[in-house]
């Protein structure tokens, strides 16, 4: 889904997690149609170019991850990090999911 969004932002980058979460939701939405999931996976898309560019407006979660930002858009939180010239989108979270566990889960996996 990802690869049909063309951007001309290079400080804007997905991670894996994120670009799964992106999938994810436009395959969940995609049962309710393409149109309405084309939609929402634009608008978190545009979302994030906006980040990129104001990267320091999102709330610090230090408690989940070292620098580490979160900005709620939507039914959906972005987590990312900031870089010297954008973002790095971490995780597209449903705002229904329990960040902590998330994010503890992901850390086990790491150790």
């Amino acid at each position: 889904m990802l690869d049909k969004i063309k951007t001309n932002f290079p400080a804007l980058q997905f991670t894996n997690l994120a670009k799964t979460d992106i999938e994810d939701t436009w395959q969940y939405l995609g049962e309710f149609g393409e149109d309405i999931a084309e939609k929402l996976i634009t608008q978190i898309v545009e979302k994030c170019l906006t980040l990129s560019q104001n990267p320091k407006i999102g709330r610090v979660r230090n408690d989940l991850i070292v620098n580490l930002r979160q900005f709620p858009f939507k039914n959906y939180n972005i987590f990312y990090f900031p870089l010297k010239n954008g973002i790095e989108v971490h995780r597209v979270l449903h705002s229904s999911r329990d960040n902590i566990q998330v994010f503890d889960t992901e850390m086990d996996k790491l150790n």
